[in-house]
């Protein structure tokens, strides 16, 4: 809810009106838009990964899509994720596509404490989460986990910072 007076600001700044309107249940999203250059590592193997990540509201402030490029090796992973909320159910949707031909549903309650949790629908086997931590007002933290042996490890973990946008 700290958000809302950011984005009134933002459209008293643009001559009172903005360029689309801000969905309620997408309002606590608006921080994440804009470019994100992300390090990381899978902790497994100690490898290193780095990635480019870019959100974007869209659909009239209703959905939000976001770009996923690994730009390193070991993998070259790339999805492209539309976000939406269900207002019957009370939450959040993804769709993940990616570059390995795969499609995977997820579904979050929102922002809690910092921290927006994407769990996998019960036909994504192994069972997967997303956990995004926001790290200051620049930072994110993106965890990808997977279920083995009736437990949760981490994937891998992705440190992001805002692109300037001079860069």
């Amino acid at each position: 809810m700290r958000l809302a007076p950011f984005v009134c600001a933002i459209g008293l700044m643009s001559g009172g009106a903005m360029a689309s309107p801000i969905d309620a249940a997408f309002r606590d999203f608006v921080a994440l838009q804009g470019e994100w250059t992300c390090h990381g590592v899978f902790p497994a193997s100690g490898k290193t990964i780095d990635s480019n990540v870019r959100f974007a509201l869209d659909l009239d402030g209703k959905a939000l899509v976001k770009h996923h490029d690994d730009t390193s090796a070991p993998a070259l992973y790339h999805a492209l994720e539309a976000w939406g909320f269900d207002a019957k159910n009370q939450r959040y949707n993804a769709t993940i596509l990616d570059s390995f031909g795969g499609a995977r549903l997820f579904s979050s309650a929102g922002w809690a404490d910092g921290r927006l949790v994407w769990s996998s629908a019960a036909d994504v086997k192994p069972a997967q989460r997303f956990t995004y931590v926001r790290e200051g007002q620049d930072g994110l933290r993106i965890d990808w986990e997977l279920e083995r042996d009736g437990a949760f490890v981490i994937g891998d973990t992705l440190h992001c910072s805002r692109r300037s946008s001079s860069q």
